[in-house]
């Protein structure tokens, strides 16, 4: 847990003020040099006692609280000592607040704007794409959704579209904007459970809409009070997908909610002491939020919804249990819980249903297969013999295959390192994120993937789950994923590979194989998504240790 720190640093406004005296005065300031360096060494000190956040890396200072609205989309910037007034999270969508600047006639400005009807032409057809898909999930018969709900007497049923559960018009207003036309499976069994207060595990596929389905469960309970209370908590495994929520879902879907506070609470994220956390709502990791509650930060007492993110991975004993159960608790008894993720292991849902009270459970009907999207198309390569194994396989994929986007996934920090070497040196635009990168590093790692600057994204599991990039159109599985104990780990295979193939869009995922026990993995991997799966043809297809004759075989 990050620990309290001892500092109390004056606000860069008091910090512009001092300077300014100490100018017009003309006295010499030794003696405040000296008690300025003793705070500075203090806070180094201080920083190398404050652990990391859950997957989040070394802490460095970003914006902290955001106001959103139609009128007014200015962040409010906590400026730390030492830190330059223009430093910002970086920008990574259009709907993201940003300070308001003084118009520039710089060129680069100009090329950008002659771009822009490209950039809007692919937000068309992508958001064409995500509706056929979503269409098309409907009608499968293998994204059938059973509803198991608590209350047996209730006459709840689903909506087919978003006016029928009388939303606020700002609300349904900023969803056609986004190109809800009509709620997805999942949100037409959700929504109306969320809205009427109950308790929800939901289930769906990767794309589906979860995100957009919990985050208006969120901000349909918000009251615009001031000064803010936080009234919602969003709780994610990883920094990455946080900024997620808050930049591609909240901020546009809260477009027309003038006035709303959001606050990111993750590493680097600091808050000196007696300070409160003035916002509506709060997303963030589990240890953070963790401390800011600890540390009354958080004052829970008015939180009426409450979302756990990757719910399986956030209550599985090998996850982030412990740090969910403590949150769980500071909230009040009414508070509404709402679960969610693409996969839920019967052991997960039986702790979940203990964990939360009463609640309504919107699960996948059949098995484990129906979870795999039919649009990506998985491969597995022996590279035991090839020459340079599988680090020059990877290479030489690379040197034949026009790819628009793609992401390598790595068991280890080291090998990530690696692969990211090679790679790199063969001229390829790669960007690197694991636990080790700096934070201000990974946001803008994550910014360059997203706007295309970068190509190829080599990660840890720190991105297999729910982060979307719509471009990806590979994914490879440098090493297939295991556990602690080394048992293949089912649930972060079907994350990763739900990377590509994102609103109907044709992926590919290439696993990797260099030894016997990777072998043995894949095998049980392939057993677990087939076995409930008609017919024997298999789900994972072997494909040739040849890189030209893979890539005829590769649909991008």
């Amino acid at each position: 847990m990050p620990s309290r720190r001892d500092d109390r640093s004056n606000s860069s406004t008091r910090n512009n003020s001092s300077t300014k005296n100490k100018k017009k005065s003309g006295k010499p300031d030794g003696g405040k040099k000296d008690k300025k360096g003793q705070q500075q060494q203090r806070r180094k000190k201080d920083g190398r006692k404050q652990q990391k956040d859950d997957s989040s890396g070394p802490s460095s200072s970003i914006t902290k609280l955001y106001v959103i609205g139609k009128k007014e989309t200015e962040p409010v910037f906590d400026v730390d000592e030492g830190q330059d007034e223009n430093d910002s999270i970086p920008e990574t969508n259009n709907n993201i607040p940003t300070v308001e600047e003084e118009p520039t006639d710089s060129p680069v400005e100009e090329e950008k704007d002659a771009s822009s009807p490209a950039s809007e032409h692919s937000d068309l057809l992508t958001a064409r794409l995500q509706k056929l898909a979503l269409e098309r999930e409907k009608e499968s018969k293998g994204d059938r959704l059973r509803v198991v709900q608590a209350d047996q007497s209730s006459h709840l049923s689903s909506a087919k579209t978003f006016q029928e559960m009388n939303l606020p018009k700002s609300l349904l207003d900023s969803l056609f904007a986004m190109g809800f036309d009509r709620p997805s499976a999942i949100q037409e069994e959700a929504l109306p459970r969320m809205l009427a207060g109950r308790n929800v595990i939901g289930q769906a596929k990767s794309g589906s809409g979860k995100t957009a389905a919990f985050c208006l469960g969120m901000l349909t309970k918000i009251k615009l009070n001031s000064p803010a209370t936080v009234q919602a908590l969003c709780v994610t495994p990883t920094r990455e997908l946080a900024v997620q929520i808050f930049t591609k879902t909240i901020c546009p879907m809260a477009a027309n909610m003038e006035g709303l506070k959001v606050q990111l609470a993750l590493a680097g994220e600091i808050m000196d002491k007696g300070e409160k956390a003035e916002a509506h709502i709060i997303i963030g990791t589990p240890g953070k939020v963790v401390d800011w509650l600890k540390r009354r930060i958080i004052r829970s007492n008015c939180i009426k919804t409450f979302v756990l993110d990757e719910a399986d991975e956030m209550v599985s004993a090998d996850g982030h249990r412990a740090n969910s159960m403590l949150i769980k608790k500071q909230l009040p008894k009414k508070c509404q819980c709402l679960f969610f993720s693409a996969t839920f292991p019967p052991e997960v849902v039986k702790f979940a249903d203990k964990l939360v009270s009463k609640p309504d459970k919107i699960l996948i009907e059949t098995g484990p297969d129906s979870l795999v999207l039919e649009i990506i198309k998985q491969l597995w390569v022996d590279t035991r013999s090839y020459d340079g194994r599988k680090l020059q396989f990877l290479a030489d994929i690379y040197s034949l295959l026009s790819i628009g986007q793609s992401i390598v996934f790595v068991g280890t920090k080291r090998e990530a390192n690696d692969v990211h070497k090679m790679l790199s040196e063969s001229g390829y635009s790669c960007s690197l994120l694991h636990s080790q990168v700096d934070n201000e590093e990974r946001d803008k790692t994550m910014d360059a993937f997203r706007s295309g600057e970068s190509n190829v994204l080599i990660a840890t599991n720190l991105l297999a789950r729910g982060v979307d990039v719509d471009n990806v159109c590979l994914v490879v599985n440098y090493d297939l994923p295991t556990d602690k104990k080394g048992n293949p780990d089912f649930e972060t295979y079907l994350h990763r590979i739900g990377r590509t193939g994102r609103f109907g869009r044709k992926g590919t995922a290439i696993s990797l194989i260099d030894d016997d026990k990777s072998f043995k993995v894949l095998e049980k991997i392939e057993q677990h998504f087939s076995e409930a799966s008609e017919g024997s043809q298999e789900m994972i297809q072997e494909a040739p240790d040849d890189p030209e004759a893979l890539a005829d075989e590769v649909e991008i």
